[in-house]
């Protein structure tokens, strides 16, 4: 006889433990929202919405990394590691919205494959804050989207358990990916800050780049 599979063997815990899932999904994205627009007036929708999606994806990451440490400290978290799976789903489905906001604001439109554009729109530039920080984030992506399709018992069963462990062992990498590029995105926007900052000067002064340079040569040969 073959072994019959259902998509998810629903039970009175697992409904309970999505809708907390989706109730503190929901709400971090809205408290986001509020607090970028209160706080950030000048960030733009498209802007908020990546960057919500996306801490709303790490944040979970972190959480679903700590469940089984947690488990080994106490049994009472065990509930949490017997529902993972679903928490994993959410965490990559939180991670596609954001790189697909993030492929249709900066990539699509224009002439270059808008994939292909994750790796051609930030070349290497000598320095770190200039490490192009998206390959990591689509690589990290793609590692997690092979875990959440095998995050069934079907694939457990007919990909043998070692396989299937070790494939899903690849969330620390994924996790190592998508530190450097929060890590690199983030010196990036500082840079990016950092010059707008310095135009903005020049421009209340009166005065460009170079006449910023003479009166720094002048000071420093004085």
């Amino acid at each position: 006889m073959g072994v019959e599979y259902v998509s998810v063997q629903w039970n009175r815990q697992k409904k309970f433990y999505d809708a907390v899932l989706i109730g503190g999904v929901a709400a971090y994205l809205a408290i986001f929202g509020v607090l970028t627009k209160m706080l950030f007036p000048h960030v733009t929708d498209e802007i908020m919405l990546m960057r919500a999606f996306g801490t709303a994806a790490f944040l979970l990451l972190h959480i679903i990394l700590c469940i089984g440490p947690l488990c080994r400290l106490n049994p009472q978290f065990l509930p949490l590691l017997y529902n993972r799976r679903h928490a994993g789903v959410t965490m990559f489905t939180l991670g596609l919205v954001h790189a697909a906001l993030v492929v249709i604001t900066y990539h699509a439109g224009g002439d270059t494959n808008p994939i292909l554009s994750i790796f051609k729109g930030s070349p290497l530039n000598g320095s770190v804050s200039g490490v192009p920080f998206q390959p990591f984030g689509f690589f990290a992506l793609i590692i997690l989207f092979l875990m959440a399709a095998t995050s069934h018992d079907f694939w457990l069963a007919n990909l043998s358990a070692p396989v299937w462990k070790s494939l899903h062992m690849m969330v620390y990498v994924a996790y190592g990916l998508l530190v450097l590029h929060v890590t690199f995105g983030a010196l990036q926007g500082r840079g990016k800050s950092a010059l707008r900052r310095r135009s903005s000067a020049w421009a209340d002064d009166g005065a460009g780049p170079a006449h910023h340079s003479g009166e720094t040569g002048s000071c420093c040969g004085s």
